[in-house]
Formats: structure tokens, sequence, C-alpha cells
């Protein structure tokens, strides 16, 4: 019964190989970032995507025109406390602290959690996900994880349709020593099975997108 194994496993194999053999070789391969997409580049309604997504993961989305953004940052940040800028666009800083300013801007770590509000820009966002992606490249580190209320400003020139995107045309914030990829407030389930939000990140999340 031994000896009959090896030889009843050599057949099977051949088998297989001959079966193998005997298909039609395929004349293209699709390419391995095209199956994974879930949204076509060509897509000409991110804007409404984005929207649609975060708001389903429990961000806030206020869509603007880029000369509403001076008072709504007034608005979203009225009699919340204390709140820090991380912003790497020098321009779009200047504005902000022109907004808010009694807002901080340095990188001392400790201040962050004396502050209620981060307010930061973005590296780009994913439409198909409502993602924001944020590096630590010329902004001060953590100002998106620490306060409890975070406000991120995005372009819509900055939406990519898909996750696939990001390594393809956001190589520069893949590379950073940092990069966070934020889909929706901080939420945890670790103690007991319940859902509480808020405690290892923001458990409200602002969205200002300037078209």
């Amino acid at each position: 019964m031994n000896q009959q194994r090896p030889t009843t496993v050599a057949s099977l194999l051949a088998r297989v190989r001959e079966a193998v053999r005997a298909q039609p070789s395929s004349s293209h391969e699709p390419d391995s970032a095209q199956i994974a997409r879930r949204v076509p580049m060509d897509s000409t309604d991110l804007a409404e995507l984005f929207t649609a997504r975060a708001q389903s993961v429990g961000m806030r989305v206020t869509r603007i025109r880029d000369d509403q953004l001076h008072d709504t940052l007034l608005t979203l940040t009225a009699s919340r406390g204390k709140t820090v800028i991380a912003i790497r666009d020098r321009a779009l800083a200047a504005r902000v602290t022109s907004a808010v300013p009694d807002a901080v801007a340095n990188n001392d770590a400790d201040i962050l959690f004396d502050c209620a509000i981060g307010i930061t820009d973005v590296d780009c966002a994913i439409s198909e996900s409502g993602s924001l992606v944020i590096s630590t490249t010329d902004r001060i580190r953590n100002a998106w994880i620490t306060p409890p209320t975070h406000i991120a400003i995005v372009r819509e020139s900055q939406l990519l349709p898909d996750l696939v995107d990001l390594f393809t045309q956001r190589p520069d914030a893949i590379a950073a020593a940092s990069t966070t990829i934020i889909t929706g407030p901080s939420k945890t389930a670790d103690i007991e099975g319940v859902l509480v939000t808020g405690v290892h990140g923001p458990a409200l999340v602002e969205i200002v997108l300037v078209g």
C-alpha cells in the first residue's frame, strides 16, 4: 500500500500539469492595482462621494467656498477652548491664525494635552473610504490625535478616488516618518464589547471641505 501511494500521487500531479498546459494562455494580465480599485480614476463626483463616506463613518463635513473659510473656523472653534494649529501650507496657516488668533502653533508636545481642538491640513483624502491622510512632515506631531476635537481642512483638489491612488500618486506621504489614515472618530470596544468613542484619539472630527 505504501509503495502504491507515491505512484498514485505522481500520476495525479502529471494529470494536473497536463490540464494546466492545455489551458489557453492569457495575452493580457490585469494591473494588480486595477483589481483592488473600487472607485474609477475618472470619477467626476469625488467631493460628493467623499462627503457621503466620511459622514457614514461618523465625521462631520462642512462644504464651503474658499472665501467662507474664516467665518467657518470662527463658528467651529467658538467656546471650545484652546486650539493648536498644525498646518504645513504656510499661506493656509496664516489664514487660520487670523481666524483663530489665540491658537498655539509650536512643537511642545505637552501643550497638546491642554488643547481642546487641533486644526490641520491634510496630505490628501480618500473619497472611496472618506479617509484623511496626514503625515508628520512639517507638522506638529499628534496635533490631530491628542485634542478631543480635530478640525481638518481639505481642498477638493486633494481628493483621490481610491486608496490605491495614495501609493501611486502620493509616495511622499507614505515615505514620511509617520503617516496617519483617519477614517472616523477614535473608537474602541476593548472593554466588555462596549463601543466607546474618543478613547485613543478625537471623539469629534470636523472636516471643512473647501471647493
